[in-house]
């Protein structure tokens, strides 16, 4: 497993505000009850077909069986969004993973298959095209459960129709601070899209980052949802970018003095929680975005955010469980990050 997937590093389209786009397709296969319902001997006859099909792909995929992985690995996949809570604890488990990280699948979650495909950066088309991809090529080589009136069928209502969820991860600072992001929660609610934080609930995400996705897929087409989201996100980013403009002429002293002291902290300190330091490193991000700050850059930041998690810096640290001494966390994360903005990569 790489440190942090490689897709992390690549620039993307809008990405001062767009930090990511995800598109994840649900599937069951004809023949198999849903996952609630597979007996031990089911659950193994559907890998195999999965596993099956898969090798038969012109890309390669690494094989995960999550009851063959330490907690503390199962752990770093749970923080880098490859699998699910309830997934990461569930018995007889299958995850399979490109190699960096832009296309994975989930065996046996809620629905036989989770397909997710994700990019850097506003980029709805590409990355439903990576998916479709994907889910073609497996549908050459198993049979889906679907019917004409109600498109896939899957365990959830919530999955049927279309089996597409389309999200866009945005960083709102802006918004945040002056104290407008519970109105764009409202807005985008009421448009009939999901909006939460991607580290908390509410208007209290961590690094101000936000996912915006569409909630139903019964009743619109793949083209209908991605336009849906495409206007709100980029009305988001709208307002974002607006807001931004309107604190740097209005509040340039008090933006600097908040940037240059999330910088001077992450630089300089030997000790750092890491609910402290996504939130500084949201800060920085903005700074970078509004060219207060020239390095290091958007795709570095967005990748510490992720490898300043408990379990990336215990792997670092080849320790784990709750005996590890979490004063060496905190210093090897602050470490980490020092060395990253000093170097200008991670």
């Amino acid at each position: 497993m790489s440190a942090v997937g490689t897709w992390y590093s690549r620039p993307g389209a809008d990405s001062d505000v767009a930090v990511s786009t995800r598109v994840r397709l649900a599937r069951s296969l004809l023949g198999f009850p849903f996952p609630l319902m597979l007996s031990r001997e089911q659950e193994e006859q559907l890998q195999v077909q999965v596993l099956e099909a898969f090798a038969r792909l012109p890309d390669s995929f690494d094989i995960v069986y999550l009851d063959r992985v330490p907690p503390l690995e199962r752990k770093i996949l749970l923080e880098r969004n490859l699998i699910s809570q309830e997934f990461s604890v569930s018995p007889n488990k299958l995850l399979l993973v490109n190699q960096d990280e832009s296309l994975s699948a989930m065996v046996n979650e809620e629905d036989h298959l989770r397909l997710v495909a994700i990019r850097s950066g506003l980029c709805l088309e590409e990355t439903l095209a990576g998916a479709a991809t994907l889910d073609n090529g497996l549908e050459e080589h198993v049979h889906y459960a679907a019917s004409i009136e109600w498109g896939y069928l899957n365990a959830s209502i919530h999955n049927i129709g279309t089996g597409m969820r389309a999200s866009v991860m945005l960083h709102l600072p802006a918004l945040v601070m002056d104290g407008n992001i519970g109105w764009a929660l409202k807005r985008t609610s009421q448009m009939g899209l999901q909006i939460k934080g991607y580290w908390g609930e509410g208007d209290n995400s961590l690094g101000d980052m936000y996912q915006v996705s569409n909630q139903v897929s019964l009743g619109l087409s793949e083209k209908d949802i991605i336009g849906g989201l495409r206007g709100v996100v980029t009305d988001l980013m709208g307002y974002e970018r607006n807001a931004r403009e309107e604190m740097l002429n209005g509040r340039r002293m008090e933006v600097e003095d908040r940037v240059f002291r999330a910088l001077g902290v992450l630089s300089h300190c030997r000790m750092v929680s890491s609910k402290e330091a996504i939130g500084l490193l949201g800060v920085i991000r903005m700074g970078i975005s509004l060219r207060l700050l020239d390095r290091p850059s958007l795709e570095v930041v967005t990748a510490l955010m992720v490898l300043s998690q408990k379990a990336h810096v215990q792997k670092m640290l080849d320790t784990e469980g709750d005996e590890t001494d979490n004063k060496l966390v905190d210093y090897t994360r602050a470490k980490l990050i020092r060395r990253a903005l000093e170097e200008g990569n991670v």
